[in-house]
């Protein structure tokens, strides 16, 4: 499937509102990227992350850790993408999703990591409809993301660590 072709339909709740169509993902996603101004592997490592679960949440978590450094940063990315990730979890198994009312959360456990989403201010979306499973008091595992989010992301497109880091250790001289 063509990158630009992987759309999703947002549930959501009653009453809330009529538009039920779906949203194509990438464009949000590239407008995020364009906020950041991301660099070419970066790009090639988020086109890579979104045909997986895990990947799509890996890819939100970065975005989201970014938006700091980006301020016109455009959110639509993060409900779509985040919907989308649960919809190919469906098929990949990679990224299990659990939604805490109390906490206004959506939590994702893969085989590597554990992301923490807000989603409370996102109201219109039944989240309860997007998740797994729902858990009052979840006790969430997780670390704080942001530090790792762009070599969690850099894996999905198997780039060495030394091809994006910049001002690492001098060659050591022989």
């Amino acid at each position: 499937m063509d990158i630009e072709d992987r759309t999703v339909v947002v549930p959501r709740k009653e009453n809330t509102t009529k538009d039920e169509s779906p949203v194509a993902v990438w464009p949000l996603v590239e407008s995020a990227l364009d906020a950041i101004d991301a660099d070419p592997s970066t790009r090639d490592a988020a086109e890579a992350a979104i045909a997986s679960s895990d990947g799509c949440v890996t890819l939100a978590n970065y975005l989201i850790s970014q938006a700091e450094y980006a301020p016109k940063m455009d959110y639509r990315f993060k409900v779509p993408l985040l919907v989308y990730a649960t919809d190919l979890d469906k098929d990949d198994d990679g990224a299990t999703s659990i939604y805490d009312p109390e906490e206004g959360a959506l939590f994702f456990e893969t085989d590597e990591h554990e992301f923490h989403f807000d989603v409370d201010k996102d109201w219109t979306v039944d989240w309860r409809e997007v998740a797994d499973r729902v858990q009052k008091g979840y006790q969430w595992q997780g670390v704080e993301n942001e530090v790792w989010a762009l070599d969690w992301l850099m894996a999905y497109q198997e780039v060495p660590l030394d091809d994006y880091m910049v001002g690492g250790d001098e060659e050591e001289e022989e």
